[in-house]
């Protein structure tokens, strides 16, 4: 029986769930660190179920344990072993199988990997699996939850202060996925002690080393404080500059002022593996060297080392504004950045397309409206110049000559998960080869991958399916937009630039409930998506099929970032953070509200 609850409130120390059903359906509270079970106390009137815990005597006469409790049902022994689960519940042997997967050494995965062989088919034991799924004797894919009540659990949380306000208990509901992407509401208790320094962090041996590097920052500034200009760019999430990185640096290389304004740059992927302690000593010395340091995307580093005040900081961000939360638009939600210690709280500048997206990136990088540089975004300069088009659409063509012979579906959605660390895809939930290959075959089509460079395991597409189903994640994206003759994305920006283009996007959030509830999103698909969106996988395949998307045409209040059209970005950006210029309609108004 799947209940579907339909209301969660507080009323006192009292945490009430409501749902309808014929009979309980005998809810309880699972915590994974101790293997603990606390039941609700149901209670039935007509259909409505009505399930009560006591957060203060959830432990018998202590209350809740901190840490995260999971609202689920009970499995019987029976149950909760593997030739059950097998018969009756393969997503627990699924769920089994990701956890066993996630425990093993980083080497037996990469060894794996390079094997071509995934979680699913690891030899994982019947012991291993087994014991797995006794100890974790829960369910939750009985219990589903109203859309309505997603959108809101947000707000939910409760403190409960005690002793004169020195101590306090914090509750929260926090919507999450697991490991086969099911929606799960935990219960998270949280015990905390008055703290009149906020700022301060408490000793550990992560915090000794950022303090070591931040000391190490101030005595090489001091040797290697620069006598000239010094133009850093720097990156920490791969080892090649970014498009926006790469406009300014050449357009400054292009007008001579690298001669006024040297350039170093510094690339390289700091979320993967163990960083060696040379990397760092020569990336902070990088930064002490510079006077001006252009970064794209967050960079960790900056967390712990605040530049000085003689140094400016400008993030040149490579996106527009899409509908995921990031940065501080998150603040609260898993992976949001800390409000005292945050790389994002050192910009003394950050690009945004015009003056219109002030308001919001202020939100995320929460900083001031006066440090955003409405100058457009330096890598689309060129975008909609013919002689670039022609030539990626010829390399483009020479390489892959299927693009000239039917419909080029270009798929480019964001990652799941809090970042770069944990990025993936839900291909199994949310791709149905066999069906776009069904789709592309009857309409003369190819479907492209183009997977986000944070999703480090590519779609495992079918060798019956390769002639129509292809992965190019190691092109470009914007090369790609040019062959493409309709683009499919779910919360990402990258609409925009197939809007530049006058193309048509089809929006694919199959998981638009869950991603909005548990990675938050700062506009709603529904309402501003401009383009058809799709719920499910059986509308989006059939959108494609008839080009259902013709229909829809994109509205021109959607492309927000007209200074970009104009080009120029690059020289905008220059002109007012190395050379100091009054640039018209870059910096905001000192009359603007």
């Amino acid at each position: 029986m799947i209940v579907t609850i339909e209301d969660i409130s507080w009323e006192r120390v009292f945490l009430r769930v409501t749902y309808r059903a014929d009979k309980p359906a005998h809810l309880k509270l699972f915590r994974v660190r101790s293997r603990q079970f606390v039941e609700f106390r149901e209670t039935l009137e007509g259909d409505l179920v009505t399930a009560v815990v006591n957060i203060t005597q959830g432990g018998g006469r202590e209350p809740l344990s901190d840490g995260e409790w999971i609202i689920c049902q009970q499995l019987s022994d029976e149950q909760a072993r593997l030739p059950w689960a097998r018969a009756n519940a393969p997503y627990l042997v699924t769920l089994a199988k990701k956890r066993l997967w996630g425990e093993l050494k980083p080497s037996q995965v990469r060894r794996a990997k390079r094997d071509g062989v995934d979680y699913a088919a690891y030899p994982f034991t019947d012991e291993q699996i087994d014991e797995d799924i006794r100890n974790r004797p829960f369910t939750t894919h009985n219990i589903a939850y109203s859309p309505q009540l997603t959108e809101w659990l947000g707000d939910l949380s409760r403190v409960f202060r005690y002793v004169d306000g020195k101590y306090a208990l914090a509750a929260s509901l926090i919507p999450s996925m697991d490991a086969s992407d099911y929606l799960i509401v935990k219960l998270a208790i949280d015990y905390f002690v008055k703290n009149r320094k906020p700022q301060t962090r408490r000793f550990s041996l992560r915090q000794m080393e950022k303090n070591l590097f931040s000391l190490y920052y101030k005595l090489a500034r001091k040797v290697l404080r620069p006598k000239d200009n010094v133009v850093l760019f720097f990156k920490e999430n791969g080892d090649e500059p970014t498009e926006n990185l790469a406009a300014v640096r050449d357009r400054l290389i292009e007008r001579g002022i690298d001669k006024e304004f040297p350039v170093i740059e510094r690339y390289r992927n700091t979320f993967v593996g163990h960083q060696n302690l040379f990397f760092w000593i020569k990336d902070i010395n990088a930064i002490a060297r510079s006077r001006y340091i252009f970064i794209d995307d967050y960079c960790p580093v900056f967390n712990f080392i605040d530049p000085d005040d003689d140094t400016v900081l400008t993030q040149v961000w490579h996106a527009g504004v899409g509908f995921k939360s990031v940065g501080y638009a998150r603040f609260g939600i898993s992976g949001s950045p800390d409000p005292y210690q945050s790389a994002h709280r050192r910009y003394d500048y950050a690009l945004v397309g015009n003056g219109e997206l002030r308001d919001i990136y202020s939100e995320v990088f929460g900083i001031e409206q006066e440090a955003l540089l409405a100058t457009g975004m330096p890598r689309l300069d060129h975008f909609l110049d013919e002689e670039r088009q022609a030539a990626a659409e010829q390399r483009l063509m020479a390489k892959y000559p299927w693009m000239g012979d039917g419909r080029v579906i270009v798929f480019a959605p964001t990652f799941r998960g809090a970042g770069q660390a944990t990025a993936y895809y839900p291909y199994d939930s949310y791709i149905d080869y066999r069906a776009l290959w069904e789709m592309c075959e009857r309409t003369n089509s190819y479907f492209v991958f183009e997977m986000h460079h944070f999703i480090e395991e590519r779609p495992e597409i079918p060798s019956a399916f390769a002639n129509r189903l292809k992965d190019l994640s190691d092109e470009s994206l914007g090369d790609l937009l040019y062959v493409a003759d309709v683009l499919v994305t779910d919360y990402s920006s990258c609409f925009y630039d197939c809007l530049l283009l006058q193309k048509p996007v089809v929006f694919y959030v199959p998981d638009k409930v869950e991603y909005s509830a548990t990675r938050g999103v700062q506009r709603s698909v529904d309402d501003m998506a401009p383009g058809v969106v799709c719920d499910t996988s059986e509308e989006f395949v059939d959108v494609l099929e008839k080009a259902a998307y013709r229909s829809t045409a994109p509205d021109a209040s959607m492309i927000d970032r007209c200074s970009e059209q104009a080009g120029y970005a690059a020289d905008r950006v220059i002109d007012a953070v190395l050379l100091e210029k009054e640039v018209p309609g870059v910096r905001l108004a000192r009359n603007a509200s």
